[in-house]
């Protein structure tokens, strides 16, 4: 869960387009680890269940920051399937290579903005981003949302992870304060229509069992149905 992004402009408290830890990834571990309270693990293996990962796939995670959820899918694809990483920061890349150092089944993780994606088209049987749209600016939310479509084979799942801002007046201001303004005043509508818009169809929403986390998945048209 993390950054994947065109600009290196987020690095400071209260941006629009926050992602004042992109260069520090222990700090960006640590925070995550606080904000889930001791749920990341459970949290992490609900997504991969989401997801749909089964042995054998080929799975992408876009804005893979330290590369926690990507050691996860990993796992659950086997030795059999290939998962993917990729993030626009290279700290967070750097520090994900050291994770998967040593794993028996490790993915393979690479610097790249979501906007472009360096795999052919059809490349993966699912493909997960987490925390990472918010931190792109309004316009380039519809293009990644396409690339990830474009990399997915068709019929292929996306899960889409994200924020969901407080609704009242003091959580929207802390969140701002802390978090930048579009974590504070985000929504999943919004990010739900950046999805349709993409292209992806058969939309869904599910609980994360994280109050400030919502889930949701579409899949890739199939030609001619």
């Amino acid at each position: 869960m993390a950054h994947s992004h065109a600009r290196s402009t987020h690095d400071h408290h209260g941006s629009d387009e926050p992602g004042a830890l992109i260069r520090w990834p222990r700090r960006y571990d640590l925070t995550v680890a606080v904000s889930l309270a001791g749920r990341g693990r459970r949290l992490r293996g609900y997504l991969a269940d989401v997801l749909g990962v089964d042995p054998g796939d080929r799975v992408l995670d876009v804005g893979c920051g330290t590369g926690t959820l990507a050691l996860v899918l990993a796992g659950r694809a086997g030795q059999q399937g290939a998962v993917s990483g990729v993030d626009a920061s290279p700290e967070m890349i750097a520090a994900a290579q050291r994770k998967a150092r040593g794993k028996k089944v490790a993915p393979t993780f690479l610097v790249a903005p979501a906007q472009a994606l360096p795999f052919a088209d059809g490349s993966f049987d699912g493909v997960v981003t987490s925390l990472m749209l918010h931190h792109l600016p309004e316009s380039d939310r519809v293009d990644a949302v396409g690339e990830m479509l474009r990399v997915l084979r068709p019929g292929g799942r996306l899960l889409v992870a994200e924020f969901q801002a407080p609704q009242g007046r003091a959580g929207k201001r802390v969140t701002g304060h802390l978090f930048g303004r579009a974590m504070a005043h985000g929504s999943l509508d919004e990010v739900a229509a950046v999805v349709a818009e993409a292209g992806a169809v058969g939309l869904g929403r599910h609980p994360s069992g994280v109050g400030w986390l919502g889930l949701i998945t579409g899949t890739k048209p199939v030609a001619g149905l």
